[in-house]
């Protein structure tokens, strides 16, 4: 058993007070006055007898209390035996390697392996070691399990063999995160590990601290007390410009002929003032005249900057004057002019308002880039079907006829997408034959009332647009008439919305190569307010995107973000480097900026990768920042006087989990009550008048 505050032991010595004052004679409680002396002299009474101890068992309950007192006071707690504190500590380190795009910049990477080098060297032998590189994601270079198995000369030369393989990427940095879960791989422990004595936990990060390396995440982590985070900081010297895309969420072909604007920012402490921007082609020579930029340190430029006449589609534009030029260069894909067909089969006019084409067409008028034609002729025959050219959509408001059906089952299974709108007259035999059930069985009616989306699939691609905190309400939106879908009436499809009462709003199925997406109603103003509500138009644009052959991706993609392909057929894509890949549905392998050309679709359609413009804040942070976030920071090897006190604060957490103090009170209000009665009883017999006289 150990002690908190051992001191408040000496309080035991107040145990011999209750000793003293029972050895203490009193004065006779019994008194008889007699009127023949009341004239002379009061002489106390002298004992023929020698002191005594009385009442022995009420003197030790109140010696175990002032004892139970004392014990209550120094804290006791059950512990394994604490490392010496003037031994050398055992430590669980982790080395902690940014290899963000930032450190690309002059000779950052050297620099951060030759710290981390430092770092490794420095463990003593019978410190656990682990080795992990961040930049958006946190990996393990060397693994504690596999360190473990190395002898510690073995281990310090494989993490330092690790570090010196491995390279910056061109992602982005997320430090805090990569803080958080360094910490959880310090922690993380088998349970004959748990057995062994604790080791002290340090993170040792090399990095070069960069600004917009993002913090934030530590914000609501609650740091432990046993880890210590020793920062090793890349410096380099000047500072940094950076050109980013003021609009990364507008493609280029929104306005492909228009002048793009550029943000060109100049860190504070930086040597140069003038700067130039440059248009060329994906790897050919500088065209027009260059772009004068004036940006004094510590401030940012908008510029709108205008591509010369008879520039290509895949456009790149080049920050010049600045040193450190890994984030001087952005891509602008602008892909062709293109026209996308919708087929229309239903019943009403485009005049009609009261009808769903007249929605349909209206929200595809102003596309950007591209032009959209609503198609409704194909209602008539299957022989107006556009054959030249495969329609980027189809919405089925009403039977088709039998030849036209057919085509529309080859067109979904070799990789289209159609909607289905189940109003007052549902194409139920379309549906099951889409759905492959039988038409008899897939029934279909019509309730009437007041419907909402209450549930909602944000991470589905057709509302993950929506799935920011200000744009997922769709609350507004009342369904007064819909089709009740029975659930496994459409065999196993996925059902991506549901209404308030549980029945299915949106559904998906899956016919060969292609998709069918069913709404249980319309957006005739009748059935809904769909088509009048602003979640109607970027719904079909969505729709659209996801059909059309060759997504409009232009350049709103950052590296490491996912690449949604259309259709179902895997599609070759040629990176920057000139390597290949192969991919169906989404694309993953965004590790690099430039151009990306995916083949195996009609048309071939290229997209820009850009860098994420955080990196370009290099500016490092403030070692105060990391302490207002709750780091616990150290610039030395553990002293002596480190070790004692994180064994104090482990003694403490271990004090406070066990608290052994609150029985040892409840015993101390046990043992005041017993002595409380016993002293009522001794002092409630009083002794006779013989017995006072005698004493």
């Amino acid at each position: 058993m150990s002690f908190l505050a051992p001191l408040y032991l000496l309080g035991i010595a107040a145990a011999a007070a209750p000793i003293v004052l029972h050895l203490v004679r009193r004065a006779p409680r019994g008194e008889v006055v007699f009127s023949s002396l009341m004239y002379l002299k009061p002489t106390p009474p002298v004992s023929a007898r020698r002191s005594r101890l009385e009442h022995l068992l009420l003197m030790l309950l109140r010696i175990a209390a002032l004892c139970l007192l004392a014990f209550a006071f120094a804290r006791p707690y059950l512990s394994r035996a604490l490392p010496g504190l003037l031994g050398p500590a055992r430590e669980r380190v982790m080395v902690l390697v940014d290899t963000s795009a930032s450190m690309r910049r002059g000779d950052a990477w050297p620099k951060a392996v030759a710290l981390a080098r430092k770092a490794i060297e420095s463990r003593a032998e019978g410190d656990e070691l682990a080795v992990f590189a961040f930049d958006t994601e946190t990996r393990p270079l060397l693994a504690f399990s596999e360190a473990r198995a190395l002898d510690p000369a073995a281990r310090r030369a494989t993490a330092i063999a690790r570090v010196e393989a491995a390279s910056p990427s061109w992602r982005a940095t997320r430090l805090g995160q990569a803080l958080i879960e360094a910490v959880a791989a310090l922690d993380f422990e088998s349970a004959a590990e748990r057995e062994q004595a604790p080791r002290e936990r340090r993170i040792v990060l090399v990095s070069d601290l960069e600004r917009g390396g993002r913090l934030e995440a530590l914000g609501d982590f609650d740091w432990p007390s046993n880890v210590q985070l020793e920062i090793e900081p890349v410096e380099l010297p000047g500072a940094n410009a950076s050109l980013t895309l003021a609009e990364p969420g507008r493609a280029a072909h929104d306005r492909p002929n228009e002048p793009r604007r550029v943000v060109v920012s100049n860190e504070p402490g930086h040597d140069q003032d003038a700067f130039t921007l440059v248009w060329s082609s994906d790897g050919g020579k500088p065209q027009g005249a260059p772009i004068p930029v004036h940006v004094p340190p510590g401030e940012s430029r908008v510029v709108s900057a205008q591509a010369p006449a008879g520039l290509g589609g895949a456009r790149v534009l080049t920050l010049k004057g600045d040193a450190y030029d890994f984030d001087n260069m952005v891509s602008i894909a602008v892909p062709p002019a293109e026209t996308i067909d919708v087929v229309y089969l239903g019943n009403d006019r485009a005049d009609d308002p009261a009808g769903a084409r007249f929605f349909l067409e209206r929200a595809f008028e102003n596309a950007p880039g591209r032009t959209v034609r609503v198609l409704a002729e194909a209602r008539q025959g299957a022989s107006a079907w556009p054959a030249a050219k495969r329609p980027g959509l189809v919405v089925i408001a009403a039977e088709p006829p039998d030849p036209l059906r057919s085509q529309l089952v080859s067109f979904v299974e070799s990789g289209g997408l159609a909607l289905v709108l189940l109003g007052p007259e549902p194409p139920r035999a379309t549906l099951a034959t889409l759905a492959q059930v039988d038409p008899r069985t897939l029934a279909l009616p019509l309730v009437s009332g007041d419907w909402m989306l209450g549930q909602i699939d944000f991470a589905h691609p057709l509302f993950a647009p929506f799935a920011g905190a200000g744009f997922n309400d769709f609350t507004r939106i009342h369904f007064w008439k819909i089709c009740d879908i029975k659930a496994g009436a459409l065999g196993g499809a996925r059902i991506v919305a549901r209404f308030e009462s549980g029945a299915p709003a949106v559904v998906e199925l899956a016919r060969g190569k292609g998709r069918v997406v069913v709404l249980a109603s319309s957006w005739r103003p009748v059935d809904s307010q769909l088509a009048r509500s602003s979640k109607f138009v970027p719904l079909l644009a969505t729709l659209l995107e996801s059909g059309a052959p060759g997504s409009r991706l232009g350049d709103r993609i950052a590296i490491g973000d996912p690449v949604p392909l259309a259709g179902a057929e895997p599609l070759s894509i040629k990176k920057p480097d000139g390597s290949t890949a192969l991919a169906t549905g989404v694309f993953k392998d965004t590790d690099s900026p430039g151009f990306y050309t995916a083949t195996g679709s009609s048309p071939p359609f290229s997209f820009a990768v850009n860098l994420d413009p955080q990196e370009g804040r290099t500016a490092p942070v403030a070692r105060e920042v990391f302490e207002q976030y709750g780091c616990r920071l150290s610039r030395r090897a553990p002293t002596p006087v480190d070790v004692a006190q994180v064994a104090l604060e482990r003694e403490t957490e271990q004090e406070s989990r066990q608290k052994a103090w609150r029985p040892i009170i409840v015993s101390l209000l046990g043992v005041l009550l017993l002595e409380t009665l016993l002293a009522g009883r001794a002092r409630g017999r009083a002794p006779t008048p013989a017995e006072a006289f005698t004493s």
